[in-house]
C-alpha cells in the first residue's frame, strides 16, 4: 500500500478547501494503514470512541466540545490527542481553543485550519485518500469508456487493441489510458482505472507511432477515471468455428481484480470482423445483463416454447 504524509494532503487541498497551518508544518508526518480499514475510513468527523487518523471538527463538534464544561472539555481534548491522530483540520475558518493548539505542540499532531465545513473536508479528503492508499494493481492494455462502461482491452502484444481503441475513439468513445493502466479499488466491490500522470493523452500506433488523442479529437475524447465493469480479451481464435456453447452465450466468465469478480468476455480476432462495432455491441448487450435481461436465455426458452408447442400440436 501507498504512503502519503501530512503535506501531501495540505498541498494537494491548500485551494479547494482554502487550508491554513496552526501547527505541524515542520513535521511531514506519514500516514499508513495499519488496519485492514479501506483508506476512505482513515478520515471522519469528531469521534472519541472509535477515533480516525484524521479528525475532522466542524462549527457542530466544536458547538459540542464547549458545551461540555471546563473540565470535561479538558478532558475530551486530552482524550482526542492521546488517540494520536495524524491530522486534525478544524472547519469553517473556526479558531482552535488554546488548549487544542497547545496539545498539538505536546503531540507533535499537525493542525490545519480550513474556511470550509466539516462534511465538504471529509468528502473531498475521502476521495484523495482513495486514490492514493487504497490496494492497487497495474495492468498492461487499453482502458477506454465505452459507451459510458468502462472497458479494458486486453490480449497479447501486437494483437491489435490500440488500432482498435482508435476506431473506437473515432466512433464517440473515450479513451483513459493506453499500454498501462492502474486499477485501484474504491469500494468492496468495485475497481477504478486511471493512466499514469506520464502517459496521459498518448497512444501508441503501428505504423503511425505516438499519437496525441487530446490533440487530434479534442477533450472531449478522453475521460481521467471510470470504474472498471467488463475485460474484453482479444485472441487469434485457433479454431476455424467456435463451440456449440459459445455460440449460445458467447462463453463470458470473470476474472478476480483486487478480490473483485470482474465480467470477461473473449472476442476471436480475424481479418474481416468489425471489432469496434462488436465491442459496443458486446457492451450493449453487458448493460442490458445487468438490467436483467439476457438474449440466450431469453432464446432458449424461446426454443423450449415452440418444441412444446409442436409437442402439443401433434398430439392433439
Amino acid at each position: 500500500m501507498s504512503s502519503i504524509t501530512v503535506h501531501d494532503i495540505f498541498n494537494a487541498h491548500c485551494d479547494k478547501l482554502n487550508l491554513k497551518w496552526i501547527y505541524g508544518q515542520q513535521n511531514p508526518q506519514p500516514i499508513h494503514c495499519q488496519t485492514e480499514q479501506h483508506p476512505t475510513l482513515f478520515i471522519g468527523f469528531l469521534n472519541l470512541v472509535r477515533p480516525s487518523l484524521i479528525q475532522v471538527i466542524g462549527e457542530n463538534e466544536l458547538q459540542y466540545l464547549q458545551g461540555l464544561g471546563k473540565n470535561s472539555f479538558t478532558d475530551a481534548i486530552e482524550h482526542l490527542f492521546a488517540n494520536n491522530p495524524a491530522l486534525v483540520i478544524i472547519g469553517n475558518n473556526l479558531q482552535a481553543p488554546a488548549e487544542m493548539i497547545a496539545l498539538a505542540k505536546k503531540t507533535q499532531t499537525a493542525l490545519i485550519q480550513s474556511s470550509k465545513n466539516s462534511n465538504q473536508i471529509v468528502e473531498l479528503i475521502q476521495y484523495y485518500l482513495a486514490d492514493n492508499l487504497s490496494e492497487y494493481v497495474t495492468l498492461h492494455g487499453v482502458y477506454l469508456e465505452v459507451l459510458g462502461v468502462g472497458v479494458l482491452l486486453a490480449g497479447l502484444s501486437g494483437i491489435g487493441k490500440s488500432e482498435l481503441a482508435l476506431e473506437l475513439v473515432t466512433r464517440g468513445n473515450r479513451l483513459i489510458a493506453d499500454d498501462v493502466i492502474e486499477f485501484r479499488k474504491i469500494s468492496p466491490d468495485s475497481i477504478a482505472g486511471m493512466c499514469p500522470e506520464i502517459l496521459k493523452d498518448f497512444i501508441e500506433v503501428r505504423g503511425l507511432g505516438i499519437l496525441n488523442i487530446r490533440a487530434m479529437f479534442g477533450d472531449n475524447a478522453l475521460i481521467n477515471r471510470k470504474k472498471l465493469s467488463l475485460i474484453i480479451n482479444l485472441e487469434v481464435s485457433e479454431e476455424a468455428i467456435p463451440s456449440a456453447i459459445d455460440r449460445i452465450d458467447g462463453g463470458q466468465q470473470c476474472r478476480k481484480l483486487l478480490d473483485v469478480e470482474i465480467p470477461e468476455i473473449t472476442l476471436p480476432v480475424a481479418v474481416g470482423r468489425s471489432l469496434a462495432v462488436i465491442v459496443e455491441a458486446a457492451v450493449r448487450n453487458h448493460i442490458l445483463m445487468i438490467n436483467g435481461y439476457n438474449a440466450s436465455d431469453d432464446f432458449i426458452k424461446r426454443q423450449q416454447q415452440y418444441i412444446d408447442n409442436k409437442a402439443n400440436d401433434e398430439t392433439n
